[in-house]
């Protein structure tokens, strides 16, 4: 399959409040898109969920990919930051940046073992989660500040079109 295209790919589950940021993020950003588009075949929008290795096929074909997840990311509750897989691996010596069973860091480094991301520029935005309770609802801190995280994606993207 050629795709050739940027992926812009939430991570995280709903039914525990922050962690869901991720999907909520890629539902911001669907909104925003209506009201301010861009061109379509540029780029996909994926609600990913808590995937594990099924997420290996989001990469097929990809020039960038740009996932958003809630994590600890090491900054205050509900403020994030952009970085690059090879960052994480320098800033840490456990796998903390995933809230979830699914650790995002690990599984970018066996896909580059795999050969799987090849040239492909791979950009995650961790935003720092308050409330990991059994809550379908963001924390107040985290839902003001997710306009914020998806602004700034939506102009990674425009940059890159």
């Amino acid at each position: 399959m050629k795709r050739n295209k940027t992926a812009v790919i939430g991570l995280g589950n709903r039914l525990l409040s922050d962690e869901g940021a991720g999907l909520y993020a890629v539902d911001l950003l669907r909104r925003k898109l209506e009201q301010e588009p861009l061109d379509p075949l540029q780029f996909d929008l994926v609600e990913a969920g808590t995937p594990g290795m099924n997420l290996l096929h989001q990469l097929d074909e990809r020039k960038k990919i740009i996932f958003i997840d809630a994590g600890n990311c090491g900054i205050d509750a509900g403020d994030y930051r952009r970085f690059l897989p090879e960052d994480a691996v320098s800033l840490k010596q456990t796998k903390n940046y995933s809230l979830h069973e699914f650790d995002l860091i690990r599984f970018l480094e066996i896909a580059k073992q795999m050969g799987k991301t090849g040239n492909m520029e791979i950009a995650i935005y961790c935003i720092q989660a308050a409330d990991m309770s059994l809550s379908e609802t963001l924390s107040p801190v985290v839902q003001r500040n997710l306009p914020n995280l998806v602004q700034d994606v939506y102009n990674e993207i425009r940059r890159g079109n």
